[in-house]
């Protein structure tokens, strides 16, 4: 295994650990801000490092052959992803909505295939469907008491468009990552995004920032600084080294670590559906990632 390859793995595992970690805050700060309000502060908050940043790069110069890629990726992709993800789980219960979710990297796999002529393997198919085997055993106990509800429609559609999102984001910014350094890329696309996530905001942003307590602060400020800027760089940074095929089955991780961080942060109750299905969901990855080279071996 080369040394880009290998990086780019350590720093999708990362990312990923990094963002699992990150559904405990958002999911408290959303609750004391709500969803709109959170997404507007730490927008705001990105969008004045993101400035500073990229004025003393001087990396915010960006050819004119590249806007429309730029544009699409933070339009459709970084706001679409937010927008929608945040809007579905509102209306879709945390079992189901996840279990949505978790089409997420197989649409990665769709759009690279037909846009970067990115080949499905085998070994990335089985990885897929054995993470999402996975993902049923991990959320099963959810899964079957929500299910007795009537579930919206539109919520489900929302994630839907969600996982369609971040799919975009992948494949648009691949061939940026060829041209601009990963963060010029997180931090112009964060730009693009951030007018329509600060506008989504329900209450004036001044009252907004003027009653977060000093909690509320560190919550912001991990998810500005640490999931936003470095977990988007980590992405980027491994999408570039990596097929965004290849990339797209970390994502089954999220939800591992997301339980992880739950029952050690939160107190919640780990079960055998938990441990099972985590199994499961690592087993996928391991497949979509090491299948090819254990055989090669051989």
């Amino acid at each position: 295994m080369n040394n880009n390859k290998t990086r780019a793995i350590l720093a999708l595992l990362a990312a990923m650990l990094f963002w699992g970690c990150s559904s405990v805050f958002m999911r408290t700060l959303a609750l004391s801000l709500s969803h709109e309000n959170s997404l507007a502060v730490r927008y705001v908050c990105l969008t004045v490092i993101n400035v500073i940043a990229l004025g003393w790069l001087g990396t915010w110069r960006i050819p004119r052959a590249d806007w429309l890629r730029f544009l699409v990726a933070g339009v459709a992709g970084m706001a679409g992803y937010n927008w929608f993800v945040n809007a579905g789980f509102e209306l879709v219960p945390a079992g189901i909505g996840t279990l949505v979710t978790m089409i997420e990297p197989l649409m990665i796999a769709i759009l690279a295939a037909m846009l970067l002529g990115e080949k499905l393997t085998r070994w990335v198919l089985l990885g897929v469907v054995v993470a999402i085997a996975g993902a049923v055993v991990l959320f099963w106990p959810n899964l079957s008491s929500e299910t007795e509800a009537a579930v919206s429609p539109l919520g489900i559609f929302y994630l839907f468009l969600c996982c369609i999102g971040w799919a975009v984001y992948t494949i648009a910014t691949k061939p940026l990552l060829d041209r601009h350094d990963s963060f010029t890329v997180t931090a112009v696309t964060m730009l693009i995004a951030a007018p329509i996530m600060i506008g989504a905001a329900s209450e004036p942003l001044p009252s907004l920032f003027a009653r977060l307590d000093l909690r509320q602060w560190a919550e912001v400020a991990y998810l500005v600084l640490v999931t936003g800027i470095g977990g988007t760089m980590l992405w980027n940074y491994g999408t570039k080294h990596l097929s965004s095929t290849a990339a797209g089955t970390f994502l089954y991780l999220i939800p591992v670590v997301a339980v992880a961080a739950g029952a050690l942060m939160l107190g919640e109750v780990v079960t055998v559906h938990v441990v099972a299905g985590g199994l499961l969901m690592l087993a996928g990855v391991a497949a979509a990632q090491f299948g090819p080279a254990l055989v090669a071996r051989r």
